[in-house]
């Protein structure tokens, strides 16, 4: 756990870097702060005696609980705290916090969200609750309601940098090949194409990432199914990435049961699917993140996927950054064609 020093010091250089243009300007407007802080920190404000109590070793347990569907365990934030007291000018523009307030002056627990409070591209929960047995079991019943705030927000602030740097010459490529729009993450610029499939990549043997891009016609109203998923999705990679050995191509990691999911992708149907893949007669393997959509200007199904190979680092970063070029997918009748 984070002293208030080490958090102190650790931030006072972050303000001092990106600060230093504006420092006079900030004093006057808040908003000319921009947020600070890494990807997936985590700011609660809670007096030292609620958080070491019962109550909030359940919000730890919340919010240290690992990200789903990796190969190792990491949690979902990198936590730090602070008293409600030492909640000043200085933590007020981390770029994550979740203020807690317990008191008899509330009748039940509420949760409120709000964004740029106090810095740009900031994201803040306050959970407030008449007491601590309330409190407790307010967290555990709203906790993927927690998780999901905070998933949108750093995911909104990966589109904003890979909307800045994406590779858009791979981009093009994708465009012209299969006739959808997709950022592709920075890095990577080699691809192989096949019939109705795209795989892009970078060229980093230890922190190998990459993007396929692969349809097939719709014809069966129990597609959406992860059964249907899986078994098209195998076919696909065994053709089209074959590993190093002789006869080892990609599969799935079927010790490990994925997690599926309906989501709205900018009010269409979606499902989302994360898992790890192996290379089946070789020894690489990850993780992997899919959306599969419907293309329904061409009645054909559509699956962006991601996955990475990083056996000496932690994965969720990375897995999270390109996560969010997922999220660029563009069909035909969603864009304009003469752009």
């Amino acid at each position: 756990m984070k002293t208030k020093q080490i958090i102190y010091c650790t931030i006072a250089l972050l303000l001092a870097l990106t600060m230093s243009s504006c420092r006079k300007k900030a004093i006057n407007n808040p908003l000319s702060v921009n947020s600070v802080g890494s990807p997936w920190e985590l700011l609660v404000v809670m007096d030292k005696a609620d958080w070491e109590a019962d109550h909030g070793r359940v919000l730890f347990d919340v919010l240290d609980a690992d990200v789903p569907a990796l190969p190792q365990s990491e949690p979902r934030f990198k936590i730090s705290r602070c008293d409600e007291a030492d909640f000043d000018g200085l933590l007020k523009p981390v770029r994550n916090i979740l203020i807690v307030e317990i008191s008899h002056i509330y009748s039940k627990p509420k949760m409120h969200f709000s964004e740029d409070l106090w810095a740009n591209s900031q994201s803040v929960i306050k959970i407030v609750a008449p007491d601590e047995m309330t409190f407790a079991s307010f967290v555990t019943e709203k906790k993927d309601l927690i998780y999901q705030y905070f998933e949108l927000a750093e995911r909104k602030r990966n589109l904003q940098y890979i909307r800045r740097t994406h590779d858009r010459e791979m981009s093009r490529l994708v465009n012209l090949k299969l006739g959808y729009e997709v950022q592709v993450p920075k890095g990577m610029d080699r691809f192989k194409i096949g019939e109705n499939f795209i795989w892009l990549s970078n060229d980093r043997q230890r922190r190998y990432q990459s993007m396929v891009i692969y349809s097939y016609p719709y014809t069966d109203k129990n597609t959406f199914t992860l059964d249907y998923l899986n078994a098209k999705r195998d076919s696909v990679m065994q053709v089209n990435i074959p590993g190093g050995p002789e006869g080892s191509f990609m599969g799935r990691e079927e010790k490990c049961p994925e997690t599926f999911q309906e989501i709205n992708f900018n009010g269409k149907y979606a499902v989302e699917i994360r898992g790890l893949w192996e290379m089946k007669g070789d020894m690489m393997g990850g993780p992997y993140v899919s959306i599969t959509r419907l293309d329904e200007v061409n009645q054909r199904v559509v699956t962006a996927e991601i996955f990475i190979y990083a056996p000496d680092d932690d994965k969720r970063n990375i897995l999270k950054h390109n996560e969010a070029s997922l999220y660029t997918l563009k069909l035909p009748g969603e864009f304009d064609n003469k752009q």
